[in-house]
């Protein structure tokens, strides 16, 4: 895995906010490209500002709702995004409703804008989940032994605490999870199969694979009923992923 701090240019970064901006960038790179010459290039990295934005706004009120026993003492820290702490369900409905929103005043093709952004899905979380990697974040339950386990599966790993054991290996299983998401859209828009669905199918499969890597993380969640709040919301999204590319 990276290290937690990466030096550019004897300035150093958060290795996780590098990765994750990189690949922000470049999944609006593959937008701009995919459709250029239907949309001027300005307006639409507008629109892209733009649906960064609310995506950030809606990751950080997620993370802070399902971390109100924090937040609720410690208000001051609801705007410190430096010390991490984003969710991805309020991540994807934020930049929906903005490029609704700006699709809408624009004037633009929204069912294009969005599938604009199908491979953003699976790069983003390639970047969040291999960033995770280096700050150990959506770490791994115990083992009993490594004996048991292949090397990709569990290793000796830290938590946000510095506290290293026997764990499995949850940031590989999102690597590897946002990989087969990155193969599985490339596929689609290569081949230019479903337009209007492959956006929904692509987030059903993230959203399911996020639920069964749920089972095997240890980072600080409320449970509801046996279950992680956030496999909750990532079973609901993959239902209602699932409804839209039905209807779509």
């Amino acid at each position: 895995m990276l290290e937690p701090y990466t030096q550019i240019g004897g300035t150093t970064y958060p290795t996780y906010t590098l990765l994750l901006g990189l690949s922000i960038l470049v999944s609006a790179g593959i937008g701009l490209l995919r459709l250029r010459g239907g949309v001027a290039p300005g307006r639409l990295a507008n629109v892209y500002l733009v649906t960064l934005v609310f995506a950030v706004i809606g990751a950080r009120a997620e993370h802070v709702l399902l971390h109100w026993d924090h937040f609720g003492d410690n208000l001051g820290d609801i705007t410190n995004l430096y010390t991490g702490g984003l969710n991805w369900h309020g991540a994807v409905l934020g930049g929906l409703l903005a490029v609704y929103m700006m699709g809408r005043w624009r004037g633009l093709d929204r069912v294009r804008l969005r599938d604009s952004l199908v491979l953003a899905l699976p790069l983003i979380a390639l970047g969040s989940w291999w960033g995770c990697g280096a700050s150990h974040c959506a770490y791994g339950r115990e083992v009993a032994t490594l004996a048991d386990y292949p090397a990709w599966v569990a290793a000796e790993s830290a938590d946000v605490y510095g506290i290293v054991l026997p764990r499995y290996n949850t940031q590989i299983f999102g690597m590897v999870l946002a990989l087969a998401g990155v193969v599985f859209a490339g596929l689609l828009v290569w081949r230019g199969w479903l337009p209007s669905r492959r956006f929904w199918l692509v987030l059903a499969l993230l959203a399911g694979g996020q639920f069964l890597i749920g089972f095997f993380r240890d980072d600080p969640m409320p449970f509801l009923a046996g279950l992680r709040a956030d496999q909750w919301l990532d079973a609901l999204v993959c239902a209602w992923a699932v409804v839209l590319s039905y209807k779509a």
